[in-house]
């Protein structure tokens, strides 16, 4: 039934002689097999409720058109119920608000999972003692279920709750996030051009209020539920958080698209630092209701505020301030929105050369195994990815540098830090603080795009103005990365795509219906057969345990550093290796040839004691070693970042050509070269800080670290590994860190060298920290003969690249600025 076959392939297996002759089955036939998962126990089932229009157009005989449109819907309580009552998640959920903070005096907030904000406990103390609060979250989205060809489309709803850990709901393997119904998606032609707009959004609401009927009396009087833990508790399911794109809000709103569905700002003056008041649910309805009543009469206020004569669906919704309830989306407004629409566009008119030159450099850019190298640039691309959009953030303040007006890369550097803590999974006041200064700085710099004629104003972009409501936002709902757009988004191939694919496509939205009813069917019935084996409660709503984990595709050890990385704690300082070197038998002489390693023996030989003296005697040209191409290193923890261990890969090996296929071109089968860039400890510089000066008692993020490129990965032979239990590396240095570069806020390195030759050492890879990623400073004019392959030899400057993950963000500019400001103090 997961497998993805249809009914008739079902059918077909079942009658072969294999499963004809298997005694053990008690189905012969898809009709027999489907009925028994039909009677399996299963969620909260479907009705379809009918709405019926009656436009404005008329037939041949006179009659006004009637279209009819159906609602497929859940109870939200029993959905509610399902989510509460899991005992999967009873290590995942909270009952009640729960603040943390960083000082002893309670002034400094943390905030992170929804019950760290201050809705839940503004909403707890409205209610009566003893009642627990289940924040609602909504997401809808409409989206396209035909690929190439007809308009087949699906408007999905959701619906999670935020008692459960954010990184669980948005996981889709936890199935925390559950369907709560389809709504009706139609052109609305029984009316004319004129009012088709307006009857859509009304049905849009009229199918909402009857989808969330059952949310007004259970959060009036509560409800009685079995909870996770066991106990029995009255909860007040209210909505608290509402999930959509800039449209949707509009229309959740009942406000115009050139108008912000939060706040009463006016739409010219959405391009400028302003704040404005939070539009108020009460006032809105009073003048909504007014309007309607009166015939179209509008009442004063109604214009201004861009509101639009429909009947909202959360008028009666008990204690939901629904302005309130619309969450940042960092998919939509930032990546996508302020990033790719419009700073991208903004400062390649600003490049000298345009995008010729943003192309050349993109395509030069050095490789790392977590950045994409768009090896053809970026203007020839039509269609982007949100990881697209991701990835080109996290190399594109170097790009612009050094051919854009330093004003345009303090704009482009502000966006960039703006979006990066907004990513932001714990947040303090030192973080909402360069949240805010991000914001500052951006609307300081700006005006360089009117200077230079790209833009006449800033006014009317919606997603510009979106950034002023983040800082409010997660203090009173939580971090932003729990109500990402991108998790609706994900939702979508479970809970449409592949329910439209097994469908006939004849009245597939009741198809969709059963076919999802079965899945749950048979999610359960596994659940229950593991819970039988283990006589334990199962993960039995998460299917797939390593979906969200990194994976490791060679067979390794895992061997624990000495030295745990940055203060990471013990289970940090872990590094895997293939238990089999990748290349076992590789002279010393191709060691130098073909991984650049010119001084190997002489570093082999600095390393070493006198003790080995008989080894290095017989050290030749032909003397092997056993070779890795790659090892991993756990990142440390950070709560800024995640809470889970991330792998980060460390590459060194030469260019190759891989076994070819007769039909394939060599040139396709070839890989380049890789050897990794690096931050590893390294006492020949005695750990001097990029800004040594005054307060020298204040430990430095990045003390005692340099930067080095990874040339060889290699084991001792096991007459000397006494040497180290460790394998090492040949690695050639550069320079310690040059001061902080106020422009671009990155810091800047450059090729160590002694006597016109590479500074070059061996370590252990227990000595290497993490990878780090150099963006060439390529001056007004890049070399033309430079490329992504040999960039890193001829460029004789580099930045540290801030931005290629959040944990390096969290470093080279969250701790380096709290460093600097508590060094200034």
């Amino acid at each position: 039934m997961s497998s993805g076959l249809s009914q008739s392939e079902i059918d077909k297996y079942l009658k072969l002689d294999m499963a004809q002759n298997r005694p053990e089955l008690s189905f012969k036939d898809k009709r027999t097999f489907l009925s028994k998962i039909d009677s399996l126990p299963r969620g909260p089932g479907w009705q379809c409720e009918i709405f019926e229009a009656t436009g404005d157009e008329c037939d041949e005989e006179g009659k006004e058109h009637v279209e009819v449109f159906e609602l497929w819907k859940r109870d939200p309580v029993e959905c509610i119920r399902e989510l509460l009552s899991n005992p999967s998640f009873a290590c995942h959920i909270k009952y009640a608000p729960e603040r943390r903070y960083e000082d002893e005096w309670m002034k400094k907030p943390i905030l992170s999972e929804m019950w760290s904000g201050t809705w839940w406990e503004s909403v707890q103390n409205l209610l009566p003692p003893g009642a627990t609060v289940v924040p609602v979250i909504l997401a809808s989205d409409k989206t396209q279920l035909s690929n190439f060809s007809g308009d087949k489309s699906a408007w999905p709803v959701y619906l999670t709750i935020g008692n459960i850990e954010k990184a669980v709901r948005r996981s889709p393997s936890y199935h925390a996030t559950v369907l709560l119904g389809y709504l009706p998606v139609s052109k609305m032609e029984c009316f004319s051009k004129s009012k088709q707009s307006s009857a859509t959004y009304q049905l849009f609401h009229d199918c909402m209020r009857s989808l969330l009927a059952p949310l007004i009396k259970a959060g009036k009087d509560g409800v009685e539920m079995v909870c996770a833990d066991g106990f029995l508790r009255k909860v007040y399911p209210i909505l608290a958080a509402y999930i959509a794109d800039h449209p949707e809000q509009c229309l959740v709103a009942c406000c115009r698209q050139n108008h912000c569905p939060r706040c009463l700002v006016k739409p010219e003056r959405r391009g400028q630092p302003v704040e404005s008041p939070l539009r108020n649910p009460a006032e809105t309805a009073s003048m909504i209701r007014e309007t309607l009543r009166s015939g179209g009469q509008k009442p004063q206020g109604f214009e201004e505020a861009g509101l639009q004569a429909i009947d909202p669906f959360w008028k009666n919704l008990p204690y939901c301030n629904i302005f309130a309830c619309m969450t940042p989306d960092l998919l939509h407004q930032l990546h996508k929105g302020m990033f790719k629409d419009h700073t991208v566009k903004w400062a390649t008119a600003c490049v000298d050369g345009k995008e010729d030159k943003v192309d050349r450099r993109f395509r030069t850019m050095p490789t790392h195994p977590d950045l994409r190298h768009f090896h053809k640039g970026i203007s020839l691309v039509s269609q982007w990815t949100g990881n697209e959009y991701k990835h080109m953030e996290k190399v594109f303040l170097g790009v612009v540098v050094g051919s854009a007006d330093a004003d345009v890369v303090k704009a482009v550097r502000a966006v960039l830090d703006f979006i990066s803590y907004a990513h932001f999974e714990t947040h303090t006041n030192n973080s909402l603080s360069g949240l805010n200064d991000a914001w500052t700085r951006f609307h300081s710099y700006k005006q360089v795009f009117v200077r230079l004629g790209v833009r006449k104003d800033f006014n009317g972009i919606p997603k510009l103005h979106s950034m002023t409501h983040y800082l409010e936002s997660i203090r009173l709902l939580g971090t932003a990365d729990g109500y990402n757009s991108e998790g609706p988004e994900r939702l979508h191939i479970d809970f449409a795509k592949v329910g439209y694919c097994a469908s006939n496509r004849k009245q597939y939205i009741h198809q969709m219906t059963i076919w999802l009813d079965r899945q749950d069917a048979v999610r359960r019935f596994e659940a229950y057969l593991r819970w039988l084996k283990h006589g334990r409660v199962s993960q039995f709503l998460r299917t797939g345990e390593e979906e969200d984990g990194n994976h490791d595709e060679d067979d390794g050890e895992n061997i624990r550093a000495d030295q745990p990385a940055l203060g990471a704690d013990a289970s940090e300082g872990i590094y895997t290796i293939a238990q089999k070197p990748t290349f076992p038998n590789t002279s010393v002489r191709t060691i130098v040839a073909e991984f650049c390693a010119p001084d190997f023996a002489q570093c082999l030989e600095d390393f070493t004691t006198p003790q080995s003296l008989s080894f290095l005697r017989s050290i030749n040209s032909y003397t092997t070693f056993a070779v890795d191409k790659q090892f991993k290193k756990a990142l440390p923890r950070m709560s800024q970042v995640s809470k889970k261990l991330t792998s980060d890969s460390i590459r060194a090996f030469p260019a190759r050509l891989g076994a070819t296929a007769s039909t394939l071109p060599r040139r396709l089968c070839a890989q380049a070269a890789q050897f990794s860039t690096v931050l590893a400890f390294n006492g020949a510089y005695g750990g001097t800080r990029p800004d040594d000066g005054t307060n020298a008692g204040l430990e430095h993020p990045i003390d005692g670290l340099t930067v080095a490129q990874v040339r060889v990965i290699f084991r001792l032979p096991e007459t000397v590994s006494y040497l180290s239990k460790h394998p090492l590396a040949y690695v050639e240095w550069f320079t310690p860190f040059q001061p902080y570069d106020d422009i671009t806020g990155m810091f800047s390195v450059a090729p160590s060298q002694r006597n016109r030759r590479r500074r070059a050492s061996i370590i252990p890879i227990t000595a290497i920290v993490r990878s780090c990623h150099l963006i060439p400073v390529w001056g007004r004019a890049a070399n033309i003969h430079w490329t992504s392959e040999n960039v890193l030899e001829r460029c004789t400057r580099f930045y540290v690249n801030t931005y290629l993950r959040h944990t390096d963000f969290v470093l080279f500019r969250f701790l380096v600025d709290r460093w600097r400001k508590t060094r200034n103090t």
